[in-house]
């Protein structure tokens, strides 16, 4: 029996959990899933049937509070009771802690997916998320003290790993992220109209690129359509006087309603200033859509020049970003066509089956 999830809310973590879930049940294996409530609204009834939901977070603050809840505690006594084989977390969260270590005692094997090794540029995140990194980082270093297998999802990601924790002692894997697939209906060029940029704005997502493409197609009558979609509310005014933008804002964005926004795009913008991977390059593979995209960090891994994509040097100017939007849209069809089956070959939960044994016999 394995238990798979994750107790800090992000949406897109449900794509991974089942995609694994749904390769271990067909290789025999029961699975029970944990989440935080606030992914409830995201899982099917039948789902919930094999679920348990630990605390409400959903930020630093309120998985603090989770963790000061001795029920949630009591909770978890309850459930790793059942001894599972593998535990597979995602996310980080301090109520990892607890199980990593209750894994031990049980004779559980604890499987932790780091997405964010190591941030080393930190500033390029701004406010409170520059500072609250290095406290993370500690964090996930007590953590992985107690992890017998940590997966990590890009050659990037492995390499900042092996700077950051070169004293782990447990099994480190490099898998590609996988998503359960909700993209295999294609939606022709003459349906999709917006170029897309996915939130929320902060500055290490680089919204000012964005914002200076939007510019550029207004002061050049390019009659480019933009889209915004956020899941947490803009403030900033200079985001709402473009009046070629749309911006969506909705905390609680379906799966469905992020893929019809996705497929009514005819590219997305990742004008990224660091990252390690990027599910907003992946989903936008998933449903046909070609990227440009900044050449840092593990971008390029992905987003190839020219076949699925248009990668740029972050310190082009303007102009740069043009040229390969303009490139893209005008070769839209083949480069569809290859994202699709990049996608498929690459990231579809149906790519588990390559990988599974080595997690599964670790």
């Amino acid at each position: 029996m394995i238990l798979v999830g994750s107790l800090q809310y992000s949406p897109v973590y449900v794509s991974h959990c089942y995609a694994f879930g749904n390769a271990c049940e067909k290789k025999g294996y029961i699975i029970r899933y944990i989440f935080s409530h606030e992914y409830k609204w995201m899982i099917s009834d039948d789902v919930k049937k094999r679920t348990f939901f630990i605390g409400n977070s959903k930020n630093i603050f309120t998985m603090i509070k989770d963790c000061l809840i001795y029920k949630n505690i009591l909770n978890i006594n309850s459930i790793l009771k059942n001894k599972y084989d593998f535990i597979y977390m995602h996310n980080y969260h301090l109520l990892n802690h607890y199980i990593s270590k209750q894994s031990k005692h049980y004779g559980t094997k604890f499987v932790y997916h780091l997405h964010e090794p190591y941030v080393i540029n930190k500033k390029l995140h701004g406010g409170f998320q520059q500072y609250w990194l290095y406290l993370y980082e500690f964090m996930e270093s007590l953590l992985l003290r107690d992890t017998d297998v940590v997966i990590v999802s890009s050659k990037e990601a492995s390499k900042l790993f092996n700077k950051r924790y070169p004293w782990f002692e447990g099994k480190k894997m490099e898998i590609p992220l996988m998503y359960e697939d909700v993209g295999k209906s294609n939606t022709p060029l003459s349906d999709r109209k917006y170029i897309t940029f996915v939130g929320p704005p902060v500055p290490a997502k680089g919204p000012d690129i964005f914002l200076n493409i939007v510019d550029y197609s207004n002061n050049h009558n390019l009659g480019w359509k933009f889209l915004l979609i956020t899941r947490e509310k803009i403030y900033n005014l200079k985001f709402y006087d473009k009046k070629n933008l749309k911006i969506y804002y909705k905390e609680k964005i379906s799966d469905n309603e992020f893929a019809f926004l996705i497929q009514n795009s005819v590219i997305v913008v990742t004008p990224y200033k660091r990252e390690t991977q990027s599910s907003v390059v992946l989903v936008s593979f998933m449903h046909g859509v070609p990227v440009i995209s900044s050449n840092v960090g593990g971008l390029p891994e992905f987003v190839k020049h020219k076949k699925t994509g248009f990668i740029v040097d972050i310190n082009d100017p303007i102009e740069v970003w043009v040229m390969g939007i303009t490139y893209l849209l005008n070769n839209f069809n083949i480069l569809s066509y290859n994202c699709r089956k990049y996608f498929s070959e690459n990231f579809s939960g149906d790519n588990w089956d390559k990988y599974l044994d080595l997690i599964l016999q670790a």
